[in-house]
């Protein structure tokens, strides 16, 4: 896979001993930092622990409860490890991207607790304090860098001595007069830190508006939002408290804002990974999988939600304890526990269309598609007759209707009937759309359009007749083929091109273009193309709207961006951009974008790029190659204005070759 054009400049492949240098600098570092955590499991912090242990939560003994807090450590450690493992392993080509890992693990671990009360304890003071100390420079010197590894303005690279020093003096020397320990109880040390962590935000915020480019600007607003949830918390929970005693002087009030303070801090550190790693997704920086990251964004808020729980659980209960109604605490945990397991579930699914909607613009609820319904038993019309329809034989079926071939008794000879599953026919947003197919495309007259010859509504079913092809589907040959000759490819493809473009001028938006609803009618001299099913088409400027039905939103394999993000202003190039999809498949025997689940997909047609089909055909010539990835461009203004051009771009590079 190239490098991307952003990081080229931090690019390490010619440069073969640095990159191992700083990969063995990565590896010294990470180490260091599991063995100071390691420290957690000597005598001497265990004794530490025990005697600093004051405050026995709801009478649970000390192991549970320092097992239940070094959780919530273990999973920030977790959701900070994995991207910055995701990132040394794709890019350690890239200074940059070591860096960016790097910092990640080591501030995942100076955000602990574990990490904290090892600062703490006599004996490893410095080396806790090293972690904390690496922990702050890291951060505000990604503020710094981020994106492209350049300090703006460059001035700024002569502050990062004194950032060093100062950082080392705050934690790792006891005998300094800024010593965080003691720098705390007047807000010497809060000052400090927070003029540094403006000091990096300033920076992002001068190269936001002096220097980026518009990419850079896109990356530089997700990492300032994750940035501000550590920096958030800090203020809240550490600055706040810190300045105002108050909030933690009675047991009860220092208990709950601990309690509070934990639970926030899942979430409000966990944004800094999260947003870092969509930034680097969005615009490809590190060329990560889409995949990797929203699975992870699933996994940790799923954890975290299941956190939230456990330690709201906890909080409420103390508050029973301390109003003498500890007795009470166990049907209180039952009670809770129920409520928890009923809204969990619901709550997980309403966090995963939150990420899909506001960090990836998937607007359309494609957890709702009804994929039972592929599973349910046909309407079963074997033999039965429908109006003057008689002998009905099924041929072929799909995810809303099966489809009959027929006699009519009227003289027409043999006709395809198509009835609406009689799972679905009970339903009036199926039986409109259904009936609506049937108006519109009664009233297309095109070689290459389906003819419709008569529909209605009899014995409570809902039915379309049409014209009855004697090929099989685009699809079926795509299978048996393999693999289409370009020649093949564009005589199919101009019928479909004719047709759509006929839509188009006519109002009408296909929506769901694929193999499947191309029948190859092999009746006439020559074979013709007749593009079928406008279940889901839109009428340009229809007065009648009928809302997106589960199950209706188009085939996700092939489906445009803007349908995607559920845009109002989706035109006929949503019909350009599958028959593009359909074109890569036909000539390479696979689909352009081959990923493991729905939302992956879709994920890949908002962001990948439109991959080059030369890759896998080599012999196909370079025009039509690159005629396909512009069918498919994600900007609809760089697509083709009508599908015939596009057809036509292909024909002119089979001359060429």
């Amino acid at each position: 896979m190239p490098t991307s054009p952003i990081t080229q400049e931090t690019s390490l492949k010619n440069r073969p001993a640095l990159r191992w240098a700083l990969l063995g600098v990565w590896g010294l570092v990470v180490l260091y930092t599991v063995m100071v955590l390691g420290a957690v499991l000597s005598p001497q912090f265990m004794s530490f622990q025990n005697a600093s242990m004051t405050r026995i939560l709801l009478g649970l003994p000390g192991l549970l409860q320092t097992i239940i807090d070094y959780g919530v450590d273990l999973l920030l450690m977790f959701g900070f490890s994995v991207i910055a493992v995701v990132l040394i392993i794709n890019r350690s080509d890239d200074w940059f991207a070591i860096f960016t890992s790097l910092f990640l693990i080591v501030f995942g671990a100076r955000i602990t607790n574990l990490a904290n009360n090892i600062a703490l304890t006599p004996g490893y003071q410095a080396q806790g304090g090293f972690i904390l100390a690496l922990g702050d420079i890291g951060i505000v010197l990604f503020s710094m860098l981020f994106p492209n590894g350049k300090f703006t303005p460059r001035w700024m690279k002569f502050l990062v001595p004194f950032l060093v020093i100062t950082m080392l003096a705050l934690y790792v020397f006891p005998s300094s007069p800024i010593y965080w320990e003691k720098m705390s109880q007047n807000g010497t040390y809060f000052f400090i830190t927070i003029t540094w962590y403006l000091i990096g935000l300033g920076s992002g915020v001068y190269r936001y508006y002096r220097s980026a480019t518009l990419a850079q600007k896109q990356q530089l607003r997700w990492s300032f939002i994750g940035t501000m949830g550590p920096f958030l918390w800090f203020i809240i929970f550490q600055v706040i408290s810190g300045l105002l005693p108050v909030m933690t002087q009675s047991e009860l009030a220092a208990l709950s804002f601990e309690t509070v303070s934990r639970l926030a801090g899942i979430f409000m550190f966990l944004m800094l990974p999260l947003f870092i790693a969509i930034s680097i997704v969005r615009t490809r920086l590190f060329d990560i999988d889409l995949l990797i990251n929203r699975s992870l964004v699933y996994g940790i808020l799923t954890f975290g939600l299941v956190l939230a729980f456990a330690l709201i659980l906890i909080l409420v209960s103390a508050i029973f304890k301390s109003i003498q109604l500890g007795d009470q605490v166990f049907f209180v945990a039952i009670i809770f526990s129920v409520l928890a397991g009923a809204g969990f579930q619901p709550l997980r699914k309403k966090l995963q269309r939150f990420v899909d909607r506001v960090f990836y613009h998937i607007q359309i609820d494609y957890q709702k598609t009804p994929l039972d319904i592929r599973s349910e038993a046909e309407t079963n019309a074997d033999g039965l007759s429908l109006s003057t329809y008689r002998n009905l034989k099924l041929i072929g079926h799909g995810g809303m209707a099966e489809v009959y071939r027929a006699t009519d008794s009227t003289g027409r000879g043999s006709v395809a009937v198509k009835i609406l599953r009689a799972a679905l026919a009970g339903d009036e947003q199926f039986q409109k759309r259904f009936m609506r197919e049937a108006q519109i495309v009664s009233r297309l007259e095109h070689p290459n359009i389906v003819r419709v010859m008569d529909f209605g509504q009899e014995q409570n079913s809902y039915f379309i007749v049409m014209e009855l092809l004697s090929g099989p589907d685009l699809n079926h040959l795509i299978k048996e083929e393999k693999r289409i000759s370009l020649s093949s490819t564009v005589s199919i493809l101009r019928g479909v091109a004719d047709a759509l473009d006929y839509a188009h001028q006519n109002g009408l938006i296909h929506r769901d273009i694929k193999p499947s609803n191309v029948m190859l009618d092999s009746s006439t001299i020559p074979s013709r193309s007749v593009l079928t099913d406008f279940g889901i088409a839109k009428m340009v400027d229809a007065h009648t709207r009928i809302t997106n039905t589960a199950g209706m939103l188009g085939t996700f394999d092939y489906m445009a961006p803007e349908q995607i993000q559920a845009s109002a202003d989706v035109d006929g190039r949503a019909d350009i951009y599958a028959l593009g999809v359909m074109t890569y498949q036909m000539l390479t025997g696979r689909l352009p974008f081959e990923r493991p689940d729905t939302g992956a997909i879709l994920l890949a047609h908002l962001n990948a790029p439109p991959p080059d089909a030369r890759e896998i055909l080599t012999d196909l010539p370079r025009p039509a190659a690159r005629a396909i990835q512009q069918a498919m461009a994600k900007n609809t203004h760089e697509r083709f204005p009508s599908a015939k051009e596009f057809i036509a771009e292909l024909e002119s590079a089979q001359i060429i070759s």
